[in-house]
């Protein structure tokens, strides 16, 4: 999973990566899952954690995804 942080800075202009092109990273990459937050304004956090749990919990479990140990960069 893929998860883009600081989602309340995103302002229009140059140098914007809209959420669009970050799924589209997040495809190459192989990541099941693509979610973005702000832990400032609480915006889609709850949402991302739950996301994170639920994923981590698929790969863990017998006959769950079953792709190796989750990995954090």
């Amino acid at each position: 999973m893929m998860l883009g942080l600081k989602r309340d800075l995103r302002t229009e202009g140059a140098g914007v990566m809209y959420p669009q092109e970050s799924y589209r990273i997040a495809q190459e990459l192989a990541c099941d899952r693509y979610a973005e937050c702000s832990a400032v304004t609480r915006e889609l956090l709850r949402e991302a954690f739950e996301d994170i749990a639920r994923l981590a919990a698929e790969t863990t479990m017998e006959g769950g995804l079953n792709r190796g140990a989750c990995v954090v960069l």
